[in-house]
């Protein structure tokens, strides 16, 4: 049956709005088992910046479906969840709504872990499947082989307030063909230093004897214990030295010292190249988030 929904777009959403996303989304992942949103999303609701937040709500004023647009021009890329005691009602359909009204053409629309719903109502809507990042997953009772470092380089962690602007650096370079990686900047890096899992311990720095970086490993460690290559760049002149496989088989280590029994990563489905890095060194795929456009 369907319900009347009030549907406001709001820069900021007020505190009590901020938690009532945050535990709509919490329950659609737990529900649904795959976060409905991506970081980015959940890291502008909990440091409440601004953006472009559409907020659902029934009658009674309760936030039952929650979408964010990321409005820039060149790719305004949508997500959005619908609280699961409230799904089948035409939520997620008036989100959708709302939505390719406000941008039209051009509009992505992410469906995290295929999500059937998400699915038919890209379907609706006319949407392409147009990129696929794939999730892998990888057991850490089997501990995977030593790679040593490529000759002249060693590894040491992170310092926070010195190594920000060098890892921003080669950030953008070696992921300059990326949608959402190749522009970050030191405010971006910041954010997540203030997430409570940050550990500088497990962000590892690949250097030379002039401590010039060359590549780096960020792990993560989620809520629940399980370990993440949460991003793993490469300066362009040093890929194809193996330099790659020695920070991915030195994360992985790193994880496993910590008592993890399982660690995830994700790549885009066409980057030939890291998904037969991943899959040699034992990761297999476990879900694929897509993204349509219209």
């Amino acid at each position: 049956m369907a319900v009347v929904v009030t549907l406001t777009w709001a820069s900021r959403p007020a505190p009590d709005q901020t938690a009532q996303a945050l535990a709509l989304l919490a329950a659609a992942g737990s529900e649904d088992g795959v976060d409905p949103v991506s970081e980015p999303v959940l890291l502008r609701l909990r440091h409440r910046r601004t953006g472009d937040h559409l907020l659902a709500q029934d009658a009674h004023g309760m936030l039952v479906g929650y979408a964010a647009l990321d409005p820039r021009a060149d790719r305004p890329t949508a997500e959005f969840a619908v609280h699961p005691g409230h799904r089948h009602r035409g939520t997620g359909a008036a989100l959708a709504d709302a939505l390719v009204e406000r941008v039209g053409v051009g509009l992505w629309v992410w469906a995290h872990g295929e999500h059937p719903g998400a699915l038919a109502l890209a379907e609706r809507h006319g949407m392409r499947r147009a990129r696929e990042l794939w999730q892998f997953r990888r057991s850490l009772d089997e501990p995977a082989a030593h790679r040593p470092m490529p000759q002249g380089l060693h590894l040491r962690a992170f310092v926070p307030g010195r190594d920000e602007a060098a890892v921003v650096e080669v950030n953008n370079r070696a992921f300059a063909w990326h949608p959402e990686q190749a522009d970050w900047d030191v405010e971006q890096l910041a954010l997540r230093e203030d997430e409570p899992w940050f550990d500088p311990a497990g962000f590892l720095l690949a250097v030379d004897g002039s401590d010039r970086l060359l590549g780096f490993h960020w792990t993560k460690v989620h809520p629940g214990g399980v370990g993440e290559v949460y991003v793993l760049g490469i300066e362009p002149d040093a890929q194809g030295s193996g330099l790659g496989s020695a920070l991915i088989a030195a994360g992985l280590e790193h994880l496993a010292a910590r008592g993890l029994a399982e660690v995830l990563l994700y790549a885009e489905s066409d980057n030939d190249t890291a998904v037969r890095m991943y899959e040699k060194v034992g990761f297999r795929h476990h879900h694929t988030d897509v993204a349509f456009l219209r």
